[in-house]
């Protein structure tokens, strides 16, 4: 399913300025930038794409844990 910036950044917890720096700086919560799809003067994520750069994250328990 493809979605809006705007979705996309909803989906990761981003505001959409962040999202849209993340294309321009290849980067997006110190890792490479999710990929995207340009159309036109949009820019569309496929959400199976924005599940599989999210599940490179640790996943912690509890606040005591470091995320890194």
């Amino acid at each position: 399913m493809t979605i809006s910036s705007k979705e996309a950044a909803e989906f990761l917890g981003y505001a959409e300025k962040t999202l849209r720096e993340s294309r321009v700086s290849g980067t997006l919560a110190g890792v490479t930038a999710p990929p995207y799809i340009k159309r036109g003067k949009f820019c569309l994520y496929d959400q199976a794409d924005l599940v599989v750069w999210t599940d490179q994250f640790k996943k912690i328990t509890h606040t005591g844990q470091s995320s890194i």
